[in-house]
């Protein structure tokens, strides 16, 4: 019985002493490139400040975007000209799947580089 406790106790409780350091999931501050599958075009996000305010770079797009959160994803909402811009970074397999709704409608997906601070 005394070995059955020890190994839940060693086993079934989360490390006090080892806290991992937070990722784009937690808040934190950070800048993650991504590449088209479609046309090589470069995409890059950003979030500051650990708010649910971020930024959004493209060849086309510049401005600020409002980050929402999913499970193990973000996505990335910006709004311009009547277009409305999703862009949502899966973090388990570091994967994108951007839309644009309106009068520029598109759809593009690709593979992102590991976010850094």
């Amino acid at each position: 019985m005394k070995n059955l406790i020890a190994l839940t106790l060693t086993f079934g409780l989360p490390s006090l002493g080892f806290a991992a350091s937070p990722g784009p999931l937690d808040g934190a501050d950070f800048v993650v490139t991504c590449v088209s599958d479609h046309n090589g075009g470069a995409v890059t996000l950003a979030r500051s400040g650990a708010t649910d305010a971020g930024f959004i770079v493209t060849d086309s797009i510049r401005g600020e975007a409002k980050i929402l959160s999913g499970i193990n994803s973000l996505t990335f909402l910006h709004i311009m000209d009547g277009d409305v811009v999703t862009f949502v970074v899966d973090f388990d397999d570091l994967s994108y799947d951007m839309a644009v709704k309106g009068q520029h409608a598109a759809h593009d997906r690709g593979t992102c580089d590991e976010p850094s601070s």
